[in-house]
């Protein structure tokens, strides 16, 4: 037998080594290393045992055959990688920076072998039942059929609150799994997953596998063993349920496709959607994007011929959109109501609850308050290790939403010693407190990050709602994304301008999304539905669009803007995101890599622009005791921000040779980021 060699990875999220390494493989290994292989190998000087993953096998060695080191074993417990996640991987590190063996981890959701204990929550005992599909009505059908005789690789299918979209997802995935192919479908939020398998599952009973961040170990791995083995051929889950090992998939559907939790924030930073179109173009498969609000980008897209587009756009079953009103609330301070719950919310949910029906109430805080200062001398408690004021949880509890320190409620100021100490603004907890003391008599359940830390709690607390165990939900964006609850006729929004004025350019696009969305929980079913939007800022173009659910008068609005000021997705944008815990080293480092971008810049010729901005302190300076600039440059040619990224990735270790070992010192790229840095 011939000698074989396997170039290997190494397990170590280092540029130094961020290259494949060959190994020989020994011969009584041969018939078990293949590519994706998990390995253990002697790596160094010191021939320190390390995991590493074969992305390449050779018949001959590419240097001194006797220098050559062989692969010490294959790992039993750690899964491999299947060859064209492998190419995902590499297709990923090339767009998105960062290393090999970090794009290696992201595509493997799953990474060894655990035996699955028996939870005490099992999550598929919370999903609720749906009654199988209808046949399709004619709107509906007319998308299938398009998406059938289609040759396009992607579609974007706009699609108004309550058109039916998933009854589409579910023909388009069984015209898929008769050609015998796979799918996978991803939902923005755990919450949505339960509701989402129940839907699939009515149709498809229990061919359909979960992947989410709550499954334990050895629940995430018996999903991926169903998908590798062909147990399975749906995937259901948030953004790392798009790398199951299907041996051949067909179909990537991405729900709510404008939500900003398909972006990772950690390296690589990658966008689920454009994963999930070079996976599909890797392997054959077609990309169904899915929103009442799509993001501009994608629509942009679709407007230029890149996408296809197709419209849904009338609820079903001849429901009607709600009606939707604006609240002013600087009429309702003039008219002495100081509460946070309006004059008009407050007779929409006192009728609500008189004929029993249900309400829900979206604020994008969560909390008590959203800060604590002094009225006497002005001071805001801030957490000790980041730029940002403390919230408010329950009465005593203060904590940070950054690096998760908490403390407790001072007695009095902690500069000036005055007992005119308190908390400021709204957040879940305080409103869920003022309902009650408005409505004694109702039920309440709340949905935020501090309800649903436990496992199982998502499905548990929209189980309770739909079996109409509580009246009134309220909570954070969580609530507001995709669910269908029968009986909500009122939903109110009780601050709009919370998301309205962040400090970056897509935050008249996330407001517009969260309206339109939130209003779409009202009168899904029979009963007529009441939205009841509380703002500052009437007059706005985000909040008058949501008024009237008018995507497109939103959106022709908006693309100006972008034109006007040069913003994605007229041009491309990269955040190079350099951090440390000394003050001083971030200053020379992130100064001297600025000074490098504009002379690596200048005399191209490969687009119109090319903007340099910064470097500048990120929008929360510091974070966990650790400073943080930003530099931003915008360029009708990604490519070339590819390539940017690539030279300052060489210089940027170069201008960190000479710093002491102990100072941390990083540096990250963003590629049109959702959020200013």
């Amino acid at each position: 037998m011939s000698i074989k060699y396997a170039d290997i990875i190494i397990d170590i999220s280092h540029e130094g080594v961020d290259r494949p390494f060959r190994y020989k493989i020994p011969e009584e290994l041969q018939s078990a290393v293949q590519v994706g292989t998990a390995v253990k190998v002697p790596f160094g000087s010191g021939n320190r045992v390390r995991n590493g993953y074969v992305v390449a096998l050779a018949d001959e060695a590419n240097w001194d055959v006797d220098k050559i080191k062989e692969i010490k074993e294959v790992s039993e417990r750690a899964l491999g990688v299947e060859g064209k996640l492998i190419k995902l991987a590499e297709w990923m590190k090339q767009t998105y920076g960062g290393t090999m063996i970090n794009a290696l981890k992201t595509v493997m959701p799953v990474k060894e072998k655990v035996r699955e204990r028996k939870s005490i929550v099992d999550t598929r005992d919370l999903i609720p039942e749906f009654a199988p599909i209808e046949e399709l009505e004619p709107q509906q059908q007319k998308v299938l059929d398009e998406f059938i005789s289609s040759p396009d690789p992607v579609y974007l299918l706009h699609g108004v609150t309550g058109s039916g979209k998933t009854e589409v997802y579910i023909r388009m995935a069984e015209e898929v799994i008769k050609r015998g192919q796979d799918v996978i479908v991803l939902v923005p939020e755990i919450a949505l997953t339960y509701q989402t398998v129940a839907r699939f599952s009515s149709y498809f009973q229990d061919s359909i596998a979960i992947l989410n961040s709550q499954l334990s170990k050895g629940e995430k791995y018996r999903e991926f063993v169903k998908a590798r083995e062909g147990k399975t051929h749906i995937m259901i889950g948030p953004r790392s349920a798009l790398f199951a090992p299907f041996p051949n998939l067909g179909l990537i559907i991405i729900d709510e496709e404008h939500d900003i939790s398909y972006k990772s924030e950690t390296t690589p930073k990658y966008h689920a959607r454009e994963v999930a179109i070079e996976r599909a173009r890797l392997e054959g498969a077609k990309v169904i994007l899915g929103s009442a609000t799509p993001s501009v980008e994608s629509y942009y897209k679709a407007e230029h011929g890149q996408y296809k587009l197709m419209s849904l756009t009338d609820r079903v079953k001849s429901a009607t959109l709600p009606d939707i009103r604006i609240v002013d609330l600087r009429e309702e301070l003039k008219q002495g109501n100081r509460s946070i719950i309006s004059k008009a919310l407050y007779e929409e949910l006192e009728g609500a609850f008189d004929r029993g029906e249900q309400a829900m109430l979206f604020i994008n805080r969560r909390g008590y308050n959203t800060f604590v200062s002094c009225r006497s001398c002005g001071e805001v408690i801030k957490c000790p290790n980041c730029d940002v004021s403390l919230s408010l949880h329950g009465k005593a509890k203060l904590m940070c939403h950054y690096c998760g320190h908490t403390q407790t409620m001072p007695d009095g100021c902690p500069k000036c010693k005055s007992n005119m100490i308190g908390g400021y603004g709204v957040g879940t907890e305080k409103l869920e407190q003022e309902v009650k003391k408005l409505f004694p008599s109702i039920r309440t359940l709340r949905m935020d990050r501090d309800t649903t830390l436990k496992k199982g709690a998502h499905g548990e607390i929209i189980r309770s709602f739909r079996e109409h165990e509580a009246d009134c939900l309220i909570g954070t964006q969580m609530i507001v994304k995709g669910h269908d609850f029968p009986k909500v006729t009122v939903v109110g929004n009780i601050l709009a301008d919370l998301s309205l004025f962040d400090s970056d350019f897509e935050s008249s696009e996330r407001t517009f999304d969260l309206l339109v969305q939130a209003a779409g929980r009202a009168g899904r079913a029979d009963l007529p539905g009441s939205v009841v939007i509380q703002t500052y800022q009437p007059e706005h173009y985000a909040i008058i669009s949501a008024k009237s659910q008018d995507y497109k008068a939103f959106y022709d609005y908006e693309i100006s803007y972008r034109e006007l000021l040069h913003y994605p997705p007229i041009v491309h944008l990269l955040a190079i995101l350099i951090s440390s815990d000394e003050e001083t080293t971030l200053s020379e480092v992130s100064t001297a890599l600025a000074a490098f971008i504009k002379n690596e810049s200048m005399g191209t010729v490969l687009f119109d622009s090319f903007d340099i901005v910064g470097p500048t302190e990120a929008s929360i300076y510091r974070i966990n005791n650790i400073y943080r600039k930003v530099i931003y440059i915008k360029s009708e040619d990604n490519d070339r921000l590819v390539d940017i990224s690539r030279k300052c990735d060489e210089k940027f270790a170069e201008l960190i040779q000479n710093i002491n070992d102990k100072t941390v010192v990083e540096i990250q790229y963003d590629f049109n980021p959702m959020r200013i840095l």
